[in-house]
Order: C-alpha cells, then structure tokens, then sequence
C-alpha cells in the first residue's frame, strides 16, 4: 500500500522531524510505504485538523493513494470532516499504532489490552462514524431512531470493555500468583524505548529466544525468562517498548502488564546510544516510568548499538554501561553492574542447621541463594548468600 503522510509544523523543527521519522516507521509496520508527505505551518484547526483549504487540495488527488494518514490522533470531529472530503481511507496516528498492536498481540492478555484500547478510541467517535443517521433524528426533544441506534452503540461498547476489564482482572490475579510463587528470586525489568534492543539483549541471557526484529513494536507481550546472573538464578522481563505521543489509554490499557516493572529489583533501561533522538527517547520512557510510579527501584542505564557512532553530546546518566549486543561487546560489564546493584545489601552465611529444622532448611533454599551444602553427623552444613538482616535472624546456627 502506498500512503500520503499529513502534518502540522506547530511545535519545534526538532519534535516534528523526530514524530515524523517515526510514523514513517509505523506505516511501514503495517505494509504502507509513505510516497509522499504534506507539512503546513499551522496550529490545529479544530475543526479540520489542517487548513480548510489544504484540505481540499489534499482532496483533489487522495485518490492516487491507498490511505492518508495524519501524524496525530485526531478529534472525533475533525476525522467526521476529513472523511466527508477524502474518498480513501484516513488514518490517524493512534489509529495506525492500534492496528499494529491488534496485528502483533499474540497472547489472550495482549489482545485483551489491545481490545480494551480499542474500544476506548472507538467510544467517543462513534457518532462521527455514523454521520448518516443524524437525519434520523426526531425534534422537538424526541429522541430519533438515529439517536437510539447511537446509544445502543454506546452500551454495546460500554458493556464489552466492563467484560475486557474484568478479564484483564482475573489475569492479573494469575500473574500475581505466579510472582508469589518466585518472590525468592531477584527480579530484573527491561525498559526502554521501542526497537531499542530490549528483546535482543534478554535473548543473550537465555536459551528460549524471544521474538526479536528491527521494527517498532516487534512484539507487545511481556517475556519472562530465568537467566543467570554471576552464577546466581535470576528472572529478567522484557517490557513492551515505548513511542513519543503514545496515546494515555495505551499506556492505561498496558497498565497490569507494566506492573510488573513496578514490583522488579531492578530497572535495566536499554537506550539506542545511536540514536539521533536519544534524549527525547530517554525523556519519553522516563515520563512511562514516572506515571507508572515507579520510584524508589534502583535504574541501571544500558546505552546499546555502541558499535555505531553516537552523538558527541551523549552524557550518559548514572550508573550506566556502554554495550553492543549485535557484536556482544561489553556483556561482562553488564553482568557485573546488574549482579553488583541486585546483590548489594546481601552477605556470605555459613550455617548448621540441625536434622529437626528441617522446615527452616527447606525455607532457606527456597528464600536464599544457596552456594553449598553438606550433609555431616551433626547437622547440615549451609553456605548461603542473604541480605544482611538474616544475620540477625540465624545467629543461633552461625559458625564463624
């Protein structure tokens, strides 16, 4: 398919090239090439989005072109003007991220948030999208048969996302469950901008790969894999990817499945050091990350693609490692700093556990990272690493 790409030159140069360049991307995600691309200096005009006159210029030959795309999301009633003039298909930019999303999501909690997205773009266009039946409509404050087809509308999609979001609930009671069950074990949370070499860089820590392509949005659905951090059994989450102007009920949507990055011990935030965008990049993920209420959790900044030449104004925030997953440069360094934040506060343990503790024996393999164990005549011998206030806790089964 061959689109024609329309926009406002409103903000900054920097903010259009940067929104622009990606909605490009978007498009090609979804099989549309952009052959052409419209820019006016305006602000929004809030009927028609663009001038009234641009618009029908663009109308007089949209139909050399399979769909027009606009790089912002567009009111319900702009979209109503725009379709009256425009015989083709007309996107908005929330509408193409959305379709790539429903394209993408493979597992039932992705297409549930997916679905629930969706439904909530829908709602208040509805009465747009049924423009025909406004001259259905009964006066004299009688309500017409276009205005009840509207409300029926309105209570189908009304009862369909209350079916969503009690779904979405009982997975995330599941979800809740399974964290219960691996509590013991550090738990690592990778963040970062869309394409910027999240999946990549978990697919070198385990053997079960994960879907992994230079595409924005290559996969929506949270990865959870056990991998080994200096010898040590850890789990690493790979997180959907973040977009500059990602629609607030996106993110809302994706809110149970970025939960988990609120519960991780700590945050690898993977940054494409090559970027062009890095700091907008950066600001837009920190800005996820702050809704997300994320605070106290400690940050390891991991600024990827160091193969390629990156910006000479780069100041890279702290603590941060410099890697490049496609030539597995610097891996080492990483294992160290993430093994040095998750394992700070813990401390070496030789303990003697006697035969009748054999609860507090099994708690402790299950709570703490066992390095070694043996069985002798008068107990068993644990070698254990735990955070310090264990000390406390097992001193009557210390030796020194």
């Amino acid at each position: 398919m061959v689109g024609l790409l329309v926009g406002l030159k409103y903000r900054s140069s920097f903010d259009l090239e940067i929104s622009i360049e990606e909605i490009k991307q978007l498009a090609l995600a979804c099989a549309i090439t952009i052959s052409e691309t419209v820019i006016q200096e305006a602000s929004p005009n809030k009927v028609t989005y663009i001038g009234s006159g641009k618009l029908s210029e663009i109308a007089a030959y949209a139909n050399a072109y399979d769909v027009v795309i606009f790089n912002e999301e567009l009111t319900p009633l702009q979209m109503r003007n725009i379709t009256d003039l425009i015989d083709v298909p007309v996107l908005d930019r929330t509408d193409l991220i959305l379709r790539i999303f429903e394209s993408r999501a493979a597992t039932k909690e992705a297409k549930l948030q997916v679905r629930m997205a969706r439904l909530n773009y829908e709602l208040p266009r509805l009465a747009g999208a049924h423009s025909e039946i406004y001259s259905q409509q009964g006066g004299s404050g009688f309500r017409g048969a276009g205005e009840q087809q509207l409300e029926l509308e309105r209570r189908r999609i009304r009862k369909t996302l209350a079916s969503v979001r009690r779904q979405l609930k009982e997975v995330k009671k599941d979800r809740q469950t399974q964290r219960k069950r691996r509590s013991t074990m550090k738990c690592i949370a990778l963040v970062g901008y869309t394409n910027s070499g999240k999946s990549s860089l978990l697919n070198l820590f385990t053997s079960k790969k994960v879907e992994s392509k230079d595409m924005l949005f290559a996969t929506l659905q949270t990865a959870t894999r056990k991998v080994m951090i200096k010898e040590r059994e850890a789990l690493m989450i790979d997180t959907v990817g973040f977009i500059s102007q990602l629609p607030h009920f996106l993110i809302e949507a994706f809110k149970s499945t970025l939960e988990e990055v609120t519960q991780a011990d700590l945050i690898v935030f993977v940054i494409d050091s090559s970027s062009d965008y890095i700091q907008t990049q950066i600001n837009v993920t920190t800005q996820v990350l702050k809704e997300l209420g994320v605070g106290e959790t400690p940050i390891l900044y991991v600024y990827n693609k160091c193969d390629l030449p990156t910006s000479e104004f780069l100041v890279p925030k702290d603590p941060h490692v410099f890697i490049s997953v496609k030539d597995h440069l610097h891996l080492d360094d990483l294992e160290e700093a993430m093994a040095r934040i998750l394992y700070q506060d813990e401390e070496r343990l030789h303990l003697l556990i006697p035969y009748e503790e054999g609860g507090l024996y099994q708690r402790l393999r299950q709570e703490t990272t066992l390095i070694k164990e043996r069985f002798a005549a008068e107990g068993i011998h644990l070698l254990i690493e735990a955070p310090a206030y264990y000390r406390e806790q097992l001193k009557e089964y210390l030796i020194s």
